[in-house]
């Protein structure tokens, strides 16, 4: 009896076994990852159609050890290759290589590829063509320790595609995923219940509606494989037509024979409408449009959607790699878990969920989970059952938690004590200097990689990119614990602690404009009120990876307003016109605020309005500074004080050109002082870590590094910044 083996995503191995089993296959064995057996070539045929489980069938043709690629090269070409593939046939090498010799796979197939095409040329027969998109052939390479198993791929491209989906949403699971989750779920046995009860299911969150056609493939006995065009063995040499029609026959009677149709209802929502018009295509090239009904509707609105008495609740809540985006995916988790309760009891639920935080945030215990990898993100799926006995008190992150450090790892309560320490050390600073916005940790404790800012009753949470060394999870799981830790020590609830993710800048992604009205009015909750140095501000902790106030640049603020008092003052990128601010209130003349981002400037204005500034002698110019300088040099007008503080990089395609620190400085700083008045003063500044400075003095042009005169106590450790003071002497 031929021998087999179908590989499948990390989990779904039992799975698997048991549709192997049942569809008729022998001597079945799992794997990592992979289950070998063995069958008939009727079952292997019913196997391609019918595996809702598998990625890829493989049937081995040759097995042996190659340490070098003379060895891979010899063993292949003496494979009979006339027995697979025909004349004018193409083909295409896939490999994969552990622990072994041969490890670079892309070589491995080239040489593969050689030893296929040599034995035909030698032969006298037509070279073989490769075809990267539809081969006829498949062949996969898999070495493992030096063992070489070489095989035909009787997929050609993986099983998931069934042949239905026209697009996906912004991350669609995979078609044999969802179908794993649903067998996990209880709805295949649901589906095979001979009764007349209504069979429901219901997804809340369907994207690009996956699960519904899924769930309705299964209910409706629709082959995985019925609208599939292609697959690798059809092209084999030994392929049998007339076995695979006879497959396609049996297929095609048992969805019409299905019994399930006058009971299955199937329902879908999504708040996308792009999502919702992707998932009613998917849906009609599915055939099965008749049974689901979809809707655009978010988790507020599912009380307008008419439910059956009962069924199953399926959903994969959008999620994101981003730990930034934390807080935002578990309050969606908890509206999740309060929608449940409300509106499913007598449902079961399955929820996909990718941090334990997650399912504690809906509220519910599980009443079994199973572990599942979604590609790359190691998840879990909740299995519940919707009853009040299953309800559990979620944690209330409106309050301070006094109970904190019996949650803490031994190392999480280290990175504590450092905290209070630092506190205790800069309390006399803080006091002297009547400061409530600060720098309390900076990446003291290797373990604990992140900075905290304090604003007011509020920490903002900057976590630095963990090195890949670090398994994802694990840095999570310290960055939640920051966070649970930051909140007890300084006594305030986990929704006042924000946390945030540095990642590079790119193009104006900053720029993006939240919680304002079109007219430029702040019209979100989550700006707050802040005093520095006898001024008021504007921060935001929740949408933007900057505050709205760089707290490390409190001094150069000072400084420039006590250069601006009766003096006109430029300000350049000027962010949020923090720097404005100071000198107009300190006595500047005037000041002009260039930027090209609508959004900052708005806020700028509306930190001018917070101090009661004349906003008559300020003027606020939305444009990119550096095509502005270069108009501004063709006009007369002069200042006394520029501040400059450019960002390290930008490409925004409101610029005319892209822009870097370390290459632009010079003929910046250039432009900048032909715009100063004799003796006028010129602050330069960034951020940029390996900055060398190249501008030099000279005669008429003095130039001093100030980085310490403006590097505050609470930056002891590392001054963001680095300052240069520029004058221009008479």
């Amino acid at each position: 009896m031929p021998k087999f083996f179908a590989s499948c995503a990390s989990s779904l191995e039992y799975l698997l076994v048991d549709e192997l089993n049942q569809l008729g296959a022998e001597n079945v064995r799992e794997g990592l990852s992979v289950v070998n057996f063995e069958a008939e070539w009727s079952v292997l045929y019913d196997i391609l159609m019918w595996s809702r489980v598998a990625s890829r069938v493989m049937y081995p043709v040759a097995s042996f050890e190659a340490k070098d690629e003379q060895a891979l090269y010899d063993n292949t070409s003496i494979i009979d290759w006339s027995q697979h593939l025909g004349i004018g046939s193409s083909f295409l090498v896939n490999a994969q290589s552990f622990r072994s010799d041969l490890s670079h796979t892309k070589y491995v197939s080239q040489r593969i590829k050689d030893a296929i095409v040599d034995h035909f040329v030698e032969s006298g027969s037509a070279r073989p063509d490769v075809d990267f998109i539809q081969p006829d052939v498949a062949i996969h390479c898999k070495i493992r320790h030096n063992q070489v198993t070489i095989s035909i791929d009787f997929a050609g491209v993986g099983l998931h595609k069934r042949g239905y989906r026209s697009e996906g949403g912004a991350a669609p699971i995979k078609e044999n995923l969802a179908a794993a989750l649903l067998m996990r779920a209880g709805w295949l046995v649901k589906c095979e219940q001979k009764d007349d009860l209504e069979l429901a299911l219901y997804d809340p969150m369907c994207g690009s509606g996956t699960f519904l056609v899924e769930a309705a493939m299964m209910a409706l006995d629709i082959a995985p494989g019925h609208f599939r065009e292609y697959l690798g063995i059809f092209g084999w040499l030994q392929f049998k037509p007339d076995l695979w029609e006879s497959t396609v026959e049996n297929a095609n009677k048992k969805k019409v024979d299905n019994a399930n149709k006058q009971r299955l209802v199937i329902l879908g929502s999504d708040i996308n409408p792009k999502a919702v018009r992707t998932a009613q295509t998917n849906i009609a090239l599915a055939q099965v449009d008749k049974f689901i009904k979809i809707r655009i509707a978010g988790l507020d609105q599912v009380d307008q959607i008419e439910l059956p008495e009962a069924g199953v609740v399926i959903v994969n809540p959008p999620y994101s790699e981003r730990l930034g985006e934390f807080d935002q995916v578990k309050s969606t988790y908890n509206q999740l878990g309060d929608l449940l309760k409300s509106k499913f009891s007598g449902w079961n639920a399955s929820i996909l969920c990718p941090n334990k935080d997650f399912g504690h945030a809906m509220g519910i215990r599980a009443k079994k989970i199973y572990k599942f990898n979604n590609g790359s993100i190691a998840c879990e799926l909740l299995n519940l059952e919707i009853k009040s006995e299953s309800f559990v008190k979620k944690q209330n992150n409106d309050q301070f938690d006094p109970q904190f450090r019996e949650k803490l790892s031994e190392a999480g309560l280290e990175f504590c004590n450092r905290l209070s320490k630092n506190r205790t050390r800069l309390k006399k600073f803080l006091s002297k200097n009547n400061l409530s916005c600060y720098r309390i940790y900076d990446a003291d404790l290797p373990d604990y990689n992140a900075a905290i800012d304090v604003y007011g009753d509020k920490l903002n949470i900057q976590e630095y990119k963990a090195p890949k060394s670090v398994e994802p999870k694990l840095a999570n799981r310290r960055l939640m614990e920051i966070q649970r830790a930051a909140a007890g020590v300084f006594e305030i609830p986990l929704n006042n602690v924000f946390i945030k993710q540095r990642r590079q800048q790119k193009g104006d992604w900053q720029y993006e404009t939240k919680g304002r009205s079109e007219s430029g009015a702040i019209t979100d909750k989550k700006f707050w009120e802040i005093n520095e140095g006898g001024r008021k501000f504007l921060i935001n902790l929740a949408d933007y990876l900057d505050t709205g106030l760089f707290i490390d640049h409190r001094l150069t603020r000072a400084m420039v307003a006590d250069l601006s008092k009766g003096k006109k003052l430029l300000n350049l990128f000027c962010y949020t016109g923090s720097v404005s601010v100071y000198a107009a209130t300190a006595g500047a003349m005037k000041t002009v605020n260039v930027d090209m981002s609508n959004t900052y400037l708005s806020w700028a204005q509306d930190n001018f309005r917070l101090n009661n500034i004349d906003s008559s002698k300020h003027q606020f110019i939305r444009d990119d500074s550096l095509r502005w300088l270069d108009e501004a040099k063709q006009n007369t007008e002069k200042f006394d004080v520029i501040f400059l503080d450019p960002p390290t990089f930008s490409n925004s395609k409101k610029m005319q050109d892209h822009f870097e620190v370390q290459t632009d400085h010079v003929s910046l700083i250039e432009n900048c002082i032909e715009l100063l008045e004799l003796n006028g003063i010129l602050i330069f500044s960034n951020n940029f870590a390996q900055f060398k400075m190249e501008f030099e003095g000279n005669e008429r042009i003095a130039v001093s590094e100030i980085t310490k005169k403006t590097t505050s106590q609470d930056f002891f450790r590392k001054s963001l910044h680095r300052c240069w003071k520029i004058q221009l002497r008479a």
